[in-house]
């Protein structure tokens, strides 16, 4: 008789450690993209910004992980430039940051889920 609630017991901890793996490979792959989308494009937006807007530029930093640059691209606070060539380059780099905090929202919730179900 204990067998039957064995098996759904197993069944529940595999489940949930399959979710959690998903989420934290997901979460991961995320990030990765989302970092990598973030350095191509904040190279090409800080030469355009250099270029053709310098007080924006001194707005946002030299750094490139400046949490003001990381705000910037949240915010889209490039559209306030009124400049469609700005909009085109950065927008790419916006969603790399929001990629950057979907894929750490993945992984704290795996991390979560690891402590509440008990497969850490």
């Amino acid at each position: 008789m204990t067998t039957g609630l064995d098996d759904a017991i197993v069944e529940k901890r595999l489940t949930m450690l399959a979710t959690r793996e998903f989420l934290l490979i997901m979460g991961l792959g995320l990030i990765v993209a989302g970092l990598t989308a973030y350095v191509i494009v904040w190279m090409l937006v800080a030469v355009h910004l250099r270029d053709h807007n310098p007080p924006m530029r001194q707005q946002i930093g030299n750094v490139l992980v400046a949490p003001r640059a990381l705000l910037w691209y949240l915010r889209a606070g490039y559209r306030a430039a009124h400049d469609a060539s700005l909009n085109a380059l950065a927008l790419p780099g916006s969603v790399g940051v929001w990629a950057i905090v979907a894929g750490g929202a993945s992984c704290a919730i795996s991390q979560l889920l690891a402590i509440i179900g008990g497969t850490r």
